[in-house]
């Protein structure tokens, strides 16, 4: 066989093995993220946007209280339907019907969950949208010390840059547009 690179050198390939004198730091724990979304207002269809848009850059969680106004179970379908791996947690005023429960579970996949009271306290934290970068890894740091599960954070357009980029500084020159 002729070799097609005479005097070139190559990297074994596959993995290497660990070096065993090396240690790594434990992983940890992470934390779920979930947003609270505020009632939907005149318009529900940018409210699923925004259910849409906060899954896509990494909520686990989205908790919606749909207020009085709207009937939350056609809400929470249409939320079902446009999200597909987030956790759903609908605030209800009743109790639904079983088959309306059994739809629900259909369409949001198992990801849906009404509860009439308070989100289990013991697994999700309360926390208000963070200021900036720093006070959102405290935010995080104090959950986990604290053993919570998940921070619940109200909805604010800076959240989605947090879920996105989570170690990225503030200076985010790549959202700059090119002027020509």
């Amino acid at each position: 066989m002729i070799d097609p690179y005479p005097g070139a050198v190559t990297e074994p390939s596959g993995p290497t093995p660990a070096d065993p004198t090396e240690t790594t730091a434990p992983t940890p724990p992470r934390l779920k993220i979930g947003i609270v979304l505020p009632p939907p207002g005149d318009d529900p269809r940018a409210w699923l946007a925004d259910g849409a848009t906060f899954e896509a850059a990494g909520a686990d969680a989205l908790s919606v209280d749909c207020g009085t106004e709207l009937d939350p179970v056609p809400l929470a379908a249409a939320l079902a339907a446009v999200t597909y791996r987030t956790t759903l947690l609908v605030r209800i005023a009743e109790p639904v019907p079983d088959r309306t429960q059994q739809t629900l579970a259909l369409l949001g996949r198992t990801r849906l969950t009404l509860v009439t009271d308070d989100v289990d306290s013991g697994e999700w934290l309360a926390v208000p949208a963070p200021e900036d970068r720093d006070a959102w890894r405290a935010t995080l740091t104090d959950a986990i010390e604290r053993g919570f599960g998940g921070v619940l954070v109200p909805a604010d357009p800076r959240m989605v840059d947090l879920l996105r980029n989570p170690d990225e500084p503030g200076d985010r020159r790549d959202l700059l547009l090119a002027q020509g």
